[in-house]
């Protein structure tokens, strides 16, 4: 029961394309967040007219 040569590159592939979609997801969201409490911040400490 051993893996069919030749299918190994491709599934080691497919290991590193959902890596990189899973590693693009949590910076993209870690960028929201960060540009959201950003946001909340410069509200909370703008000068009063």
């Amino acid at each position: 029961m051993h893996p069919v040569p030749g299918r190994n590159g491709e599934h080691v592939k497919k290991l590193l394309v959902l890596a990189a979609a899973i590693a693009g997801f949590l910076v993209f969201r870690k960028a929201q967040e960060s540009e959201a409490r950003k946001t909340v911040w410069s509200k909370s400490t703008d000068t009063v007219d």
